[in-house]
């Protein structure tokens, strides 16, 4: 299990992601990140002003939160929230 998410700002996602990492692109309004539990499942966000979407909250470029949680529908049944780029997990 990961405890921490590092931002970095790109236009599309690489083909192959690094763990600890949440990739942002703001152009198509999408971030992704392995799940931080470990089973490196590719968790994509879509986020924006829409009522489906989350809301992706910047300090700067360094630091990130997203609303509301995630849940994962994969076998880890991951559920946690991204604040400051913590991993917040949910019991």
């Amino acid at each position: 299990m990961i405890s921490e998410l590092k931002p970095k700002y790109v236009e599309l996602m690489p083909e192959t992601l690094t763990e600890g990492i949440l990739y942002i692109s703001v152009t198509y309004g999408v971030c992704s990140h392995l799940c931080p539990c470990g089973c490196n499942y590719e968790v994509p966000i879509p986020f924006g002003d829409a009522d489906y979407q989350w809301k992706l909250i910047t300090e700067g470029d360094s630091t990130i939160s997203l609303t509301p949680s995630l849940l994962n529908t994969f076998e880890c049944k991951s559920h946690y929230y991204i604040t400051k780029n913590k991993i917040e997990w949910c019991q």
